[in-house]
């Protein structure tokens, strides 16, 4: 068991959930207008979803990467239609008193939507594979444990990188008022329906 796969692992989670994509901007969204709890649970949905693509990515380097070259434009409509739907959803919530929603977060429901809007895009995972190279991890399944190790890695990686955020972000939360919640709203829409706009626009492309 090579230790060391740990630590790959855990720069390799760190790296695929720093970029403030739309997955970044929700659970930051949820921070700031319904608390701590609301973007860490988020957090863990979204890290989650990485680990599952870190499975796929080590068990199936040259099946997946042609599967998904194959069905590019399929994974991009899907996942454009989801993040219209969430940046939509976003940008049309109502704003409520801020005090009392740490008390009424649907814990599942919460994991589950940053869960899902994570694996929407699972061109990621070629991402994850050139990561993995510029890592020097050819081989991860030439030892169990140390798979084991790296895809506890890379979630572990991923979900400090939220917990911190999650934690800075909520410091800032009590000073914002009705407004600010509005705005941090709008804005969020605003850029997971741009990222929508994106993802069909990029079929032109293929």
């Amino acid at each position: 068991m090579d230790i060391s796969f740990f630590f790959k692992g855990f720069l390799v989670g760190l790296i695929i959930s720093a970029p403030i994509g739309p997955v970044g901007a929700l659970c930051i969204q949820r921070t700031m207008t319904k608390g701590r709890l609301s973007g860490i649970l988020s957090g863990f949905g979204a890290a989650t979803g990485d680990s599952v693509f870190a499975v796929i990515a080590v068990f199936g380097l040259t099946f997946i990467s042609g599967f998904l070259d194959e069905k590019e434009a399929w994974f991009r409509i899907v996942g454009g239609i989801i993040l219209l739907y969430f940046g939509l959803r976003v940008y049309l919530s109502k704003v409520v008193d801020c005090s009392d929603q740490e008390n009424e977060i649907n814990h599942f429901g919460t994991f589950g939507s940053a869960f899902l809007l994570t694996i929407s895009n699972p061109l990621v995972i070629l991402s994850m594979i050139a990561i993995f190279a510029v890592l020097g991890i050819v081989n991860p399944t030439v030892s169990y444990p140390s798979t084991a190790l790296l895809i506890l890695g890379v979630f572990s990686g991923a979900i400090s990188l939220w917990i911190i955020t999650c934690h800075i972000l909520s410091n800032y939360r009590s000073r914002m008022g009705q407004r600010g919640v509005m705005m941090v709203n709008k804005i969020t829409g605003l850029f997971i329906v741009a990222c929508s706009g994106y993802a069909f626009l990029s079929l032109l492309t293929i």
